[in-house]
């Protein structure tokens, strides 16, 4: 699948995007669990791979985005947190840091799983 590069719309808001993307991870999770799940072959998680595998290569884009935001508005001085916020700010700019190192990790580890599922088949 390839990777599509990050859309707005005006009428999004950014809780209802940040919503968007747990419920779809919410409907993976419950459409993939138990007895009832929705795979039916190696072609159906090969699906799941592509769409997660796109979300998870713009994470490090996204997180070193609210990282930047906050660095600017906290030398801006619109951020305020009392005499630590500088190291708050610090902190969570770290921590958004090594999230995107994770996701960038965990992005390579699903397109080599998405590489080799391309080899397997449901048995007729």
């Amino acid at each position: 699948m390839p990777e599509r590069p990050c859309r707005d719309s005006d009428a999004t808001t950014l809780r209802q995007a940040a919503s968007v993307v747990a419920d779809g991870v919410g409907s993976l999770c419950r459409l993939t669990l138990g007895p009832q799940d929705r795979l039916r072959g190696p072609a159906d998680v090969s699906d799941v791979i592509a769409g997660v595998s796109v979300a998870a290569s713009l994470l490090p884009q996204l997180f070193g985005q609210l990282a930047a935001f906050l660095e600017v508005e906290h030398v801006r001085g619109t951020v305020a947190g009392g005499p630590a916020a500088g190291e708050r700010v610090r902190a969570i700019s770290d921590a958004l840091h090594r999230a995107g190192l994770d996701a960038e990790a965990m992005a390579a580890a699903l397109a080599s799983a998405g590489g080799e599922i391309t080899h397997l088949q449901a048995d007729a």
